[in-house]
């Protein structure tokens, strides 16, 4: 209401002002590195308050990290959660990529461009001067932002949980048209792949 009387308000912004993606050294002829800069600081989860007031935040992101994690079932109960084990971070290799990528986002904030805008930084509040201060940082705040794929595989072994028509093995009407039955990340947002398995399954009738 308060935006379509006044034109004023929180959905005034989209939050993610400006997107961007990045090659660090260590991709493979493909943007490894995502950004997003937020309208807001201190309302992502794991940083905490923010003392100032008025901020904005600079996320960064691995498109397409090599760390895998399981998914398991507690008992034969369907009602009992699983146990989900993501591994983050256990490839050392998104370790180095999303060192890269932070180093170079701390690197886009500190150009004259955006020198008149920031009057200082909030997370990291330590000075990160060493590519182990990097890794340390990467470690202790990195977290996930929720897009997991690949928990349903896809063919007709034992292990596979639906078919190349997405028909769940085993049960009839029943088909996952969703990023859980994707075999990786790709290289952008997942909604962009949510989008191709819908449409596939939509084609395949």
């Amino acid at each position: 209401m308060q935006y379509a009387l006044f034109r004023e308000g929180p959905v005034t912004s989209s939050v993610v002002e400006g997107d961007a993606f990045w090659c660090t050294s260590v991709a493979e002829n493909r943007a490894d590195a995502q950004y997003c800069l937020m309208a807001g600081a201190g309302v992502e989860a794991g940083v905490g308050s923010f003392p100032g007031g008025n901020g904005c935040t600079l996320n960064v992101f691995q498109t397409c990290p090599r760390s895998t994690g399981t998914v398991q079932l507690r008992s034969a109960d369907p009602m009992d959660l699983p146990f989900i084990d993501p591994n983050y971070l256990t490839d050392p290799f998104d370790v180095e990529c999303l060192v890269q990528a932070t180093e170079f986002g701390r690197h886009i904030m500190s150009r004259s461009s955006m020198a008149g805008h920031i009057l200082g930084g909030h997370v990291p509040a330590e000075p990160l001067r060493t590519r182990d201060d990097y890794r340390k940082f990467v470690r202790r705040k990195a977290h996930a932002a929720l897009h997991p794929v690949g928990t349903c595989k896809i063919g007709a072994d034992v292990m596979a949980v639906v078919g190349n028509q997405l028909r769940v093995h085993g049960i009839d009407g029943l088909r996952v048209a969703d990023n859980s039955i994707a075999p990786t990340l790709c290289f952008s947002n997942t909604n962009a792949q949510a989008i191709m398995i819908g449409d596939h399954i939509q084609r395949a009738g």
